[in-house]
């Protein structure tokens, strides 16, 4: 197997693509500003089985200002719910392949407006996230769209 160069398009969702983003976004100068309010967490994520996706994507995400994120990639949700995150989040993954496309063609992303309608689940301090989050509604999102990706059709 080769490593992808940089240029070289990262399949999401994949290890690789999610340690390049984290990368990117330890990095990026807004990120860590939002991350100094916001303050350390621990965060799963669960990017459900379907189109294309044959088992459903889990990693837990330790984050803290001032140090490199640590990402553990997870069997399944029984061991990602093991690790007893602050945050989970979790979503069916055609609409966040769709919702990472739009925002890799420029649109700006709702997430607030997809946890309200109940199209992804979020469990954790919602209003913790929205104080900080209102500050910075652009945080990493060129690091996002500088990332090169391709998607599972």
């Amino acid at each position: 197997m080769t490593t992808p160069t940089p240029l070289s398009p990262l399949l999401f969702p994949s290890r690789e693509w999610s340690l390049a983003l984290s990368r990117a976004l330890q990095a990026d100068s807004v990120v860590q500003q939002a991350l100094g309010e916001f303050g350390a967490f621990t965060a799963g994520a669960i990017l459900e089985k379907g189109a294309g996706l044959g088992s459903d994507f889990c990693v837990h995400i330790e984050a803290a200002p001032g140090r490199e994120p640590k990402l553990t990639f997870c069997e399944d949700e029984d061991e990602l719910d093991d690790l007893e995150p602050d945050y989970l989040v979790r979503a069916p993954h055609a609409l966040v392949r769709d919702l990472l496309k739009s925002t890799l063609a420029g649109q700006l992303p709702d997430p607030l407006r997809l946890v309200t309608t109940g199209q992804v689940s979020l469990r954790g301090d919602l209003g913790r996230i929205v104080r900080v989050a209102g500050r910075y509604p652009t945080a990493g999102l060129e690091s996002l769209r500088r990332l090169p990706t391709r998607t599972l059709d």
